[in-house]
């Protein structure tokens, strides 16, 4: 009977039933999450912010209402993933139907009016998504777009852009990531073999640092100056 109230909904159910409940419940919105793939996560669109707010919802209830049916709520959840997966699979064959369209807010400093209505965005709100995409004044926006994930874009005119490497005709600048060669206690082998070093050239940096064991260590990045970084 315990088990039938857990799955189906009983007025109570012990304490380790709702613990139940939670594990089931989250490990059936990450496969959901997985299989509606990264577009859900970054939540692209429309549809896919109704399905996110939906099923957390969904399970929300089901982890602290003991009448309300866990095996239902599961079910809705993988239904709601489908549907995700439908109408996101729509979304890129006709876009324009099914997705909102980007609006145009400013052009060439003039900002427009009716598509400002149109998105029901303030005009304290655009200037402020100006500030911060470091447009202060219009003047310097040749376009700026409310695109369908509710950002704005903005264009500036080259003349208010910061000056790069190529208009100064200089090299470009090499950029690299620092390389993991020690986590939490081990030595990351194949990062080290493919910078071409040996253990013995880590461990002497290593002790040049004043460490004796690499077990001690929690990172050692190998950075793109060559310097080694290591905390413990």
């Amino acid at each position: 009977m315990v088990w039938k109230g857990i799955f189906a909904g009983a007025k109570e159910i012990p304490f380790w039933g709702f613990a139940i409940r939670a594990v089931l419940l989250y490990t059936a919105l990450i496969i959901a999450t997985r299989f509606m793939g990264k577009r859900q996560i970054g939540i692209l669109s429309g549809h896919n912010y109704l399905v996110a707010a939906g099923i957390v919802s969904l399970a929300a209830v089901r982890m602290v209402n003991p009448e309300a049916s866990l095996t239902s709520g599961l079910v809705i959840i993988f239904v709601y993933a489908g549907m995700n997966i439908l109408w996101s699979y729509l979304d890129l064959k006709w876009p324009t139907a099914i997705d909102r369209d980007a609006i145009v807010l400013v052009t060439n400093g003039q900002v427009l009016k009716k598509n400002l209505h149109r998105s029901m965005v303030t005009i304290d709100n655009l200037l402020g998504q100006l500030r911060l995409k470091g447009a202060a004044n219009l003047s310097e926006v040749v376009q700026a777009t409310l695109e369908p994930t509710g950002k704005i874009s903005v264009l500036k005119k080259p003349e208010t852009m910061p000056v790069n490497r190529s208009q100064m005709d200089l090299p470009a600048k090499f950029v690299a990531q620092p390389t993991i060669l020690v986590y939490d206690g081990k030595v990351d082998y194949a990062n080290l073999a493919k910078l071409g070093y040996t253990e013995n050239w880590l461990q002497e940096q290593l002790r040049s640092k004043g460490f004796a064991q690499v077990k001690d260590i929690f990172l050692a990045l190998l950075e793109p100056s060559g310097e080694l970084s290591v905390s413990v």
